[in-house]
């Protein structure tokens, strides 16, 4: 396993923006199943392995405590670990890719922002760029990665239309119109830019937000706030104003039925039709 990751690794780095992802997924995976065949990967060992990753917490070796890892976090490297196999079965290199077994996907997040949570996290945001990225994610649903990656290139101030590009995998990426508040931050930012990108920092792109982005939300009093929470943000505002799921999902780059299981309750008409044939009856 240890030759197939390495060689995933290689096959995958000129192809993709977030090898990052990937190395940090196989180097968890190569701990534990690195010196096992493929053929050796039963359901009982993919179960240990999730058991020890649990146990284990985050791999970064500058954090003194180490919280249990979510199902989340083992979820995509069980993903890693798949595509990985189906690479080598690609190359030859093994005949078939043995069947996976994967820990229970997370319950949906719910956290998002109201308009005031919105107004006090980006009232206590100090860094222009990090007061943008926000911004961006607020009004367009956008992922991090995304946005980071966003060049002005891509940005038509005249029209008020931005194109985050082709995205990869599963994670679509839109072209959508700018609200008035996000294209008059977008052209004034343009105005100062000196570089390609949309979210810079002394010309050159910036590679996180997330530590800026939680000393704004401890600042802000803003309990389980990540930047993703600015996508389901965007996602609950739009549903609890009536948008179309449809809409919505092509919005977002997600799926109808994506919508509407994990956001459908903030429709002011959800299941309301339902309601309606119950009502009326006599007892």
């Amino acid at each position: 396993m240890s030759d197939i990751l390495a060689g995933y690794i290689e096959d995958r780095r000129p192809r993709v923006k977030s090898i990052a992802s990937i190395e940090y997924a196989c180097a968890a995976l190569n701990v534990h199943l690195g010196d096992l065949k493929p053929e050796h990967l039963t359901r009982q060992v993919c179960r240990k392995y999730a058991e020890q990753r649990r146990a284990q917490g985050a791999r970064s070796p500058s954090w003194k405590t180490r919280k249990p890892l979510s199902n989340g976090t083992i979820i995509r490297e069980i993903v890693t670990l798949r595509a990985a196999l189906k690479w080598a079965v690609s190359e030859k290199w093994i005949s078939e890719a043995p069947q996976i077994e994967a820990p229970p996907a997370p319950a949906p997040r719910e956290r998002w922002l109201t308009r005031d949570e919105a107004k006090r996290l980006l009232a206590h945001i100090k860094a222009p760029h990090v007061h943008l990225f926000v911004l961006i994610g607020l009004y367009t649903g956008a992922r991090t990665g995304a946005i980071l990656e966003l060049e002005w290139s891509r940005v038509d101030l005249a029209t008020g239309i931005i194109h985050f590009g082709a995205g990869e995998g599963n994670k679509r990426r839109s072209i959508v119109p700018m609200v008035p508040q996000l294209r008059d931050a977008l052209n004034a930012a343009a105005q100062i830019r000196t570089s390609d990108w949309v979210i810079e920092f002394y010309g050159k792109p910036v590679k996180s937000v997330r530590h800026a982005f939680r000393d704004a939300a401890e600042s802000a009093n803003l309990a389980d706030v990540t930047p993703h929470t600015l996508r389901h943000t965007c996602a609950t505002w739009m549903v609890m104003n009536g948008v179309p799921f449809e809409m919505v999902a092509k919005f977002l780059g997600n799926s109808v039925e994506m919508i509407e299981r994990v956001y459908g309750h903030h429709s002011p008409d959800w299941l309301r039709q339902a309601a309606k044939a119950l009502s009326g009856l006599d007892w």
